[in-house]
C-alpha cells in the first residue's frame, strides 16, 4: 500500500519549504488581526489582575488640625474590565488601543497627627473605582537574522476618573484623604499597568525569538522557516513571507529547484467562497518540489509491487502472451515489480488541478524457488493529476491518469509485445491502484492540530503556480492561558 500512498502526497499533499526567495506567505487580515488582538487583551487582563500597588504616605496640613500624616496601604486591583479594543495598523507596526476600561480597588487607609503629647490616629478600609480609562500599545515586528522581533515604541495610559469611597474611621477627614490621594492612586496605576504592558511584551517577543528557523519533519529533510523580509503591512492586512523549501538533512544542501519571486500579495486571496478568513497560507508549487526532490535524492520513490488484489497479474501465466518465452523459462512463477522514479517529479499547479508527469522504471522480476531474477525493464510515463478539497478539517482529494506510455528498455527474456504489455499496466493502475488511492484519500488527511487552537471552516483552492490554505481560527486550550499554549507549542 506505501507506493498507492506515496503516488497521492506527490499529487495531492505537497509540503511547504524556502530558499533566499518566499515560496509560502501568511496573510492575516482585518478578522485575524482582531483574533490575535482580543487574545492579547485578554491575557493582558489576566495578568494584570491581581495587581498589587506599593504603599503611598503623604503628609498634608488640614486646618484646625494641622499636620496628618496619611498611608493607603495594601493597595490591590482585583478586577479590570475592558468595554471595548481596536487593533489599528501603520506603516511598519500595529496599535492596540483598550478603551472605556474600569478597575476595582481595594486598599487600607489609617492617618496620625499629634496635638501636644498625645497622637491621635485611626484606621479604616475603602474601595477604588478607577473609570475612563485607556491604555495603548504601539509595537513594530521586523525581521532579525530570519526570526520574527517585536519592538514596542510605545505605551500609554491614561485615567478619566479615580473615585476613592472610604469606611470606617472618622469621617470628616474622608474629604482630606481623598484630595490628598486621588492623584497618586491615579498615577500608581497608571505606572503599573504601562509596566505590566512592557513586560508582557518583552515576555512575547522571547518567545517569538523561539520560534526555530527549521523544522525537521523526519531524519531525511527539514523546512525551512526563516522570514526574508520585514512583515508587509497595509490597511487591511498583514503578511509575513517565509523561505519554505526543504532542505535535506542528509547533504545540508537546498533542493536544486529553479526559484522564481512570486508576488504572492493579492489580498483577493483573503476571500473563498465569498467568505473573509483570519489568516490565507499560500504555498508556491516550488516548495513541493523542493520535498520531491529531496525524497527522491535520499532514494524514497522506489516500490516493490509484490502483491495486488487481483494477484493473477502477477504471474507469469498471465504473460505468457505477451512474452512467451518468460513463460517458457518460468511457468506459473510469482512475479514483482520494482518501480523506482527515473527523475524527480515536477509538480504543476493551476486554477483547474494540480498535475505531474511521472516517468518510472518497472523491472520485472520472477520469484524462481529462492531466487529473484530480473527479466525486463519497462520505462513507463504515466500524466497524473488530481483535485483538493476539505471535508470538515481534513483534506480529501482525488486523483486520475490523463496520459499513459511503456517502452521497453532492455530484456533478458525477448521482445514483449507491448499493446498486451499496455494492457495489463492500464488494469494494474486504472483498476487497482487508482481506485485505491482515491479509497485512501476520500478518508481523508486530518490538518495537523496545534494545541490550544482549533481551525475554523477551513477551504483550500488552487491558483496558477500556488496552492491557498484559508480559515478562522478559535482559541481552545482548555487551560484559557495563552502563555502555557505558546510554551508547548515551541
Amino acid at each position: 500500500m506505501a507506493p498507492l500512498l506515496l503516488f497521492s502526497l506527490i499529487l495531492l499533499f505537497p509540503n511547504p519549504t524556502t530558499s533566499s526567495d518566499s515560496h509560502i506567505s501568511a496573510i492575516i487580515s482585518t478578522k485575524g488581526i482582531d483574533f490575535v488582538k482580543d487574545l492579547l487583551v485578554n491575557e493582558a487582563v489576566k495578568s494584570i489582575t491581581p495587581l498589587e500597588l506599593p504603599d503611598i504616605q503623604k503628609t498634608s496640613k488640614i486646618p484646625l488640625v494641622g499636620y496628618v500624616t496619611m498611608v493607603a496601604s495594601d493597595l490591590t486591583l482585583y478586577e479590570l474590565n475592558v468595554t471595548s479594543s481596536s487593533a489599528n495598523l501603520g506603516d511598519s507596526g500595529v496599535e492596540i488601543v483598550a478603551s472605556g476600561v474600569t478597575a476595582d480597588m481595594s486598599m487600607d487607609w489609617s492617618y496620625s497627627y499629634t496635638v501636644g503629647w498625645i497622637k491621635i490616629s485611626d484606621k479604616g478600609t475603602a474601595s477604588v473605582k478607577v473609570e475612563g480609562m485607556e491604555v495603548g500599545l504601539t509595537m513594530s515586528m521586523k525581521s532579525n537574522n530570519g526570526s520574527l522581533e517585536l519592538t514596542v515604541s510605545d505605551v500609554s495610559c491614561y485615567i478619566e476618573e479615580c473615585v476613592i469611597s472610604l469606611d470606617g474611621g472618622a469621617s470628616w477627614l474622608y474629604q482630606g484623604f481623598i484630595n490628598a490621594f486621588k492623584n497618586h492612586i491615579r498615577s500608581a496605576v497608571q505606572k503599573a499597568i504601562i509596566q505590566k504592558v512592557t513586560d508582557g511584551s518583552s515576555k512575547l517577543n522571547a518567545l517569538l525569538q523561539k520560534v526555530p528557523k527549521s523544522f525537521s519533519l523526519d531524519n531525511i529533510s527539514s523546512l525551512n522557516l526563516t522570514l526574508v523580509s520585514d512583515p508587509v503591512y497595509s490597511d487591511a492586512t498583514i503578511e509575513f513571507d517565509i523561505n519554505g523549501l526543504f532542505n535535506s538533512l542528509s547533504t545540508k544542501k537546498k533542493a536544486n529547484n529553479v526559484l522564481r519571486n512570486n508576488n504572492l500579495r493579492k489580498e483577493a486571496h483573503l476571500s473563498s467562497n465569498g467568505e473573509s478568513k483570519m489568516v490565507v497560507v499560500s504555498i508556491d508549487e516550488e516548495v513541493f518540489n523542493s520535498a520531491l526532490q529531496v525524497y527522491f535524492q535520499a532514494g524514497f520513490m522506489n516500490w516493490l509491487v509484490n502483491r495486488v488484489p487481483v494477484q493473477s497479474l502477477l504471474n507469469t501465466a498471465s504473460w505468457q502472451y505477451i512474452v512467451p518465452q518468460l513463460y517458457l523459462m518460468y511457468p506459473n512463477d510469482s512475479m514483482a515489480l520494482n518501480i523506482s522514479l527515473s527523475s524527480p517529479p515536477a509538480l504543476i499547479v493551476t486554477e483547474e488541478k494540480l498535475s505531474s508527469t511521472l516517468y518510472t522504471d518497472v523491472i520485472v522480476d520472477v520469484m524462481d524457488g529462492n531466487n529473484i531474477v530480473p527479466v525486463a525493464c519497462i520505462h513507463v510515463e504515466v500524466g497524473a493529476s488530481g483535485n483538493l478539497t476539505m471535508l470538515g478539517n481534513s483534506i480529501t482529494g482525488k486523483m486520475r491518469t490523463d496520459d499513459f506510455a511503456l517502452a521497453l528498455k532492455w530484456s533478458n527474456v525477448g521482445n514483449l509485445y507491448m499493446p498486451l504489455a499496455e494492457g495489463i499496466f492500464r488494469v494494474l493502475l486504472n483498476d487497482i491502484l487508482v481506485p485505491i488511492t482515491n479509497i485512501l484519500l476520500e478518508l481523508g488527511i486530518p490538518l495537523p492540530a496545534v494545541q490550544g487552537f482549533s481551525l475554523q471552516d477551513p477551504y483550500i483552492y488552487t491558483s496558477n503556480s500556488a496552492l491557498f490554505f484559508s480559515s478562522d481560527i478559535a482559541f481552545s486550550n482548555s487551560t484559557n492561558n495563552l502563555w502555557h499554549t505558546l510554551r508547548n507549542v515551541l
